[in-house]
């Protein structure tokens, strides 16, 4: 059988990682982040986990997502953003995304999410928002000479 015949394929389908590439790196004191593929009910899971993961252990001041490479997205991926939303908000961190796929700005547009989110054009643009936000994450050094 080949790979197009569902026959003697998984029913459950690709897994979240053949759905969604997602990659995480540290940029300064933020997160930037990329998301390839699908995100989907099969995904969404995936991509808050790695996010939270990767918040839960960085000081970060904010995160960049970069959606580009989005292919699809449903009501769950739509969900995520949401909880990533309210998780910057809670960690008082910038979010930015970028740049949003046609049919993803239509989505987040209809269901009244796009008005929460802060979108830039470009990654590059994007970590530039943060990079303005930022200081008001940053804790201010102790004095010289101060003993702990």
């Amino acid at each position: 059988m080949n790979g197009d015949d569902h026959g003697g394929s998984d029913p459950a389908g690709p897994s979240a990682e053949e759905r969604l590439a997602v990659s995480i790196r540290l940029h300064e004191n933020f997160i930037v982040a990329r998301a390839v593929g699908e995100l989907d009910y099969a995904s969404a899971g995936l991509l808050h986990r790695r996010l939270k993961d990767a918040w839960a252990t960085t000081r970060s001041a904010g995160l960049v997502l970069d959606l580009g490479g989005l292919t699809f997205c449903d009501s769950r991926g739509i969900g995520v953003l949401v909880m990533l939303l309210r998780q910057s908000r809670d960690q008082q961190a910038s979010l930015v995304l970028s740049p949003l796929p046609a049919h993803l700005e239509r989505v987040l547009t209809m269901t009244g999410v796009r008005a929460a989110l802060q979108v830039a054009a470009s990654v590059e643009e994007a970590i530039q928002i943060v990079q303005a936000s930022a200081p008001r994450r940053t804790e201010m050094p102790e004095p010289p000479g101060q003993a702990r």
